[in-house]
């Protein structure tokens, strides 16, 4: 790629707190005409991940790189759109799991009660599209084995699962995130927005 070709804009997103690398992002690829390149600076890998996966979403040309001071430099190709038909489509239903706690009400009944509802999701005809996990609800991605195992067996299946990147890093289990992928404010509220329902608990 020969970026003499194109426009290129350049943001800094370091030192950013979500969701603001993927909105500063969103807002540099709107200013820009077709055939440019955005070139996004980010110091985090949960910054890196968000970024790079609302420009699959959006159906852009992504790439990134290690820099000299450590940074990440993402480079995003705007026009170059692609769609792609779910063979799996019909196997979902456009519905968000959005899960706050790590247990359904108090103690061990509460510990066994969120992993006996996620288990009954497993034998559903039509699963949630998305699984969203914040605050004391990352613990199911992380540390509450029998749920892991549950969840990884959706995430199998095609169901999308994200954990809040600010909560992992608040409660401090960031590098033991066992299923799913790093989520950010942004997609969580355009998740939620975009689906026909959404499920809490």
């Amino acid at each position: 790629m020969d970026k003499r070709e194109y426009e290129i804009m350049k943001i800094d997103c370091r030192g950013l707190a979500c969701p603001e690398p993927v909105i500063n992002t969103k807002k540099s690829l709107d200013l820009l005409d077709d055939n440019a390149l955005l070139e996004v600076l980010v110091d985090s890998n949960a910054s890196r991940e968000n970024v790079i996966r609302f420009a699959n979403n959006e159906g852009l040309s992504v790439s990134d790189e290690i820099t000299e001071d450590g940074s990440v430099k993402i480079t995003i190709v705007k026009g170059f759109a692609c769609s792609v038909v779910d063979p799996d489509g019909d196997k979902f239903l456009n519905k968000v799991l959005f899960i706050k706690d790590d247990k359904v009400g108090e103690g061990e009944l509460g510990s066994k009660l969120i992993v006996g509802f996620l288990k009954s999701i497993l034998e559903l005809p039509k699963l949630p599209k998305t699984v969203i996990c914040v605050n004391k609800g990352i613990y199911l991605t992380t540390k509450n084995t029998a749920a892991v195992e549950i969840l990884q067996e959706l995430e199998k299946k095609g169901v999308e699962i994200f954990s809040c990147g600010v909560c992992l890093d608040f409660y401090e289990v960031s590098d033991e995130l066992k299923v799913g992928v790093v989520g950010n404010a942004y997609g969580t509220v355009e998740s939620l927005l975009n689906s026909d329902g959404t499920i809490s608990l």
